[in-house]
């Protein structure tokens, strides 16, 4: 199973429509309080005759959004639109789990223009980290990729990772970080469970696998699948801190390979199935390979989180769930290997 993910993201659908000679407006989440159901830095598409896509407050408040983005369209001036309401009359106002929510309205040439939208799209599919800082009164957007010089706002967004208004007030930033991969060694059965759940999560999913009696396209329909040694896939489809890499093969000449890649290519979680048994056999290995012990103890082994997972489609599970939280709980700022320095718990 293969998931475009571009077939549902609001800044490459603004091209896609602009490009089709239809007016375009984008809405973003700025600010929120309370429990509000997007975070910020969410997109809303919208055209003139009202069709949309994305979300900027999952369903409460779209059918407000696009009617006031239809205006702006006809218009070109940028809006910031508010909603809030309580909890108790949420249902019949609007945000059904109340909170509050402030949203930036432009339409696309009249600020955001089409060439900073392309330039942002090509920083994305290059995985590099990108920023936009929008004026609030104008909609006027600038496009910044990451390590550029650029205002002190920018730089500390990028830092944090976080989308934030600027200090003034006057400016929102939204931050992109390329969407998270992962890199699954071994067409095994827990690989076989692992990549739907993956994709379904978010996650692009590449398996790799010499074995020709394992990597086949039978067992892995539709999946990214690369029947060849992990050193000779790699240099070709490289890992980066974006991506997560999980061994699961329990054989030595495939798993400590593409350990040692992940852990120098930064990876923000590299685990590896096995007992802790036969994880201080692999920890002599790589030390061997001229990896430092505390570079070696970001390795998560046993592999995932410990909710007794005994099937194959179990482990997947936890071994999912010990991704996510890597990604979610790392330091936004650290561009090297984050990964939470504590073993897992599946033995296998």
């Amino acid at each position: 199973m293969t998931i475009d993910a571009d077939a549902h993201d609001p800044l490459h659908l603004a091209q896609v429509w602009s490009r089709e000679g239809r007016a375009v407006a984008l809405a973003t989440v700025i600010e929120t309080w309370g429990s509000a159901p997007r975070p910020i830095g969410s997109h809303l598409v919208i055209d003139a005759d009202g069709n949309f896509d994305g979300s900027v407050s999952g369903g409460c408040v779209e059918g407000a959004v696009v009617a006031e983005a239809v205006d702006i369209i006809a218009s070109g001036a940028a809006r910031v639109l508010s909603f809030g309401v309580a909890d108790e009359t949420a249902w019949q106002v609007g945000l059904s789990c109340g909170g509050q929510i402030r949203v930036l309205v432009q339409k696309l040439d009249a600020g955001l223009d089409l060439s900073s939208l392309s330039r942002l799209h090509d920083l994305r599919s290059a995985r590099q980290a990108a920023a936009s800082s929008t004026e609030l009164a104008t909609g006027r957007a600038t496009v910044f990729g990451e390590g550029e010089s650029g205002p002190e706002d920018v730089r500390a967004a990028f830092a944090s990772g976080f989308p934030k208004l600027s200090a003034d007030g006057l400016a929102f930033i939204n931050i992109y970080r390329p969407p998270p991969r992962l890199v699954i060694i071994g067409a095994v059965h827990i690989a076989q469970a692992l990549v739907p759940m993956a994709e379904i999560a978010g996650f692009s999913t590449l398996v790799i696998d010499p074995r020709t009696a394992f990597a086949t396209p039978e067992r892995f329909a539709g999946v990214d699948l690369a029947a060849d040694w992990p050193e000779d896939v790699l240099p070709e489809r490289p890992l980066d801190a974006y991506t997560a890499l999980v061994a699961v093969t329990h054989d030595p000449k495939l798993d400590d390979t593409a350990l040692k890649a992940a852990i120098e290519a930064g990876c923000f979680y590299v685990g590896a199935l096995g007992s802790r048994k036969t994880h201080g056999r692999r920890v002599e290995r790589l030390q061997a390979l001229g990896l430092a012990p505390e570079a070696i103890a970001r390795i998560s082994a046993p592999i995932g989180l410990s909710i007794g997972a005994a099937t194959p489609a179990e482990i997947a599970v936890s071994i999912l769930a010990d991704v996510i939280q890597s990604l979610r709980a790392r330091p936004a700022s650290d561009s090297a290997l984050l990964a939470p320095e504590r073993a897992g718990t599946v033995e296998a």
